[in-house]
């Protein structure tokens, strides 16, 4: 399914059948795919949280939450083609196919160089998954590369091609087609950075928060912005009545018991209106629902089974702070801010 909003209507277009960027919806324009809309936990229907950005062909990806790749397939996205790679933060859930996707697309034949950019730590983590975890992997591939049957003209390079850089606040990259800006977000509780991005083109603006509590920052960065995509993690209170999240004491931290930041959809909603965005899409959504297994190892934060009707007030409570069209992301979909077309 895709979505195509325009000049802050949003149109829905279904049964698209995605072929590949240099061919197909991605080739010309900017749009949004949810490659991921999930959280920490497991979810069959959701992979971990990422969120690929294209603009005119050119591809970035924002965090590699498990099963990214898989996503991009489904969506029409071959991960050789992925141009850019961006870290909001080094918590699992968001790095957990970074690994995967830089053996896999080295032993694919990737030739091009691939820029990874994130927080401070970004470097060390891309050494870690490359020769530390995967150090028996690393000689393997070069092994294989060594022997290489000497009738194929192409072959995996020696060493993976990626460009890797810690990054902070400010503009992380700038091309002539397009520029990605971070700002430092308060989701860690202690001296850690987390990101939160922009992308500006001449097709239009999307921002993708990554984990964050509500802030000055994120609403000055949103300002204006076509599409912003922000986690939804947290439930606002009074919608669990058990767990860690309905807990008093967890929604009113103090200096003794600091909390991760995440942001409830009231919070949300009341940001994005402040901010002026033009849509507004939920994701990083926790399982609350589904099957027992799943709520089992939610259960210290839900307390259990919250029934149905708690995704009704969530949508309710972020509609309730932003009129503006807002959606609460699946995976698979897309959402055009400029088809490129006009």
């Amino acid at each position: 399914m895709t979505w195509r909003i325009c000049a802050g209507l949003l149109f829905v277009l279904s049964g698209t059948v995605f072929a590949e960027v240099s061919d197909g919806p991605y080739a010309t324009g900017m749009h949004v795919v949810m490659t991921g809309t999930g959280s920490a936990m497991p979810d069959p229907e959701r992979a971990g949280a990422s969120v690929a950005v294209t603009i005119d062909g050119t591809i970035l990806q924002f965090d590699f939450g498990r099963g990214v790749m898989e996503g991009q397939i489904q969506a029409g996205i071959n991960p050789l083609d992925v141009d850019y790679g961006f870290l909001t933060h080094h918590h699992f859930d968001h790095v957990a196919s970074y690994d995967y996707f830089l053996y896999a697309t080295w032993i694919a034949g990737r030739q091009s160089v691939m820029g990874i950019y994130g927080p401070s730590g970004t470097e060390a983590l891309h050494e870690g998954a490359l020769r530390g975890m995967h150090a028996s992997d690393y000689r393997f591939v070069q092994f294989i590369v060594d022997k290489w049957p000497p009738d194929q003209k192409v072959k995996p390079m020696y060493e993976p091609p990626f460009d890797v850089h810690d990054s902070g606040a400010g503009t992380v990259l700038e091309t002539d087609s397009f520029k990605v800006t971070a700002i430092s977000s308060p989701h860690y509780p202690y001296d850690a950075e987390s990101l939160a991005y922009r992308v500006d083109s001449r097709h239009g603006s999307v921002v993708i928060s990554g984990d964050t509590g509500p802030s000055e920052q994120m609403v000055e960065l949103a300002r204006g912005a076509d599409i912003l995509i922000h986690e939804l993690t947290k439930p606002d209170p009074g919608m669990l009545s058990g767990g860690k999240f309905a807990s008093k004491e967890f929604q009113k931290p103090d200096k003794d018991r600091p909390q991760t930041g995440h942001t409830a959809p009231s919070e949300l909603g009341d940001m994005a209106t402040r901010a002026g965005v033009k849509m507004l899409v939920g994701y990083h959504v926790n399982p609350l629902t589904g099957s027992k297994a799943m709520l089992d190892m939610m259960a210290l934060y839900t307390g259990g089974n919250p029934g149905e009707q708690v995704w009704s007030e969530v949508i309710h409570a972020v509609k309730t702070a932003y009129e503006g069209p807002f959606v609460l992301a699946d995976d698979g979909m897309v959402f055009t801010v400029n088809s490129g077309e006009d």
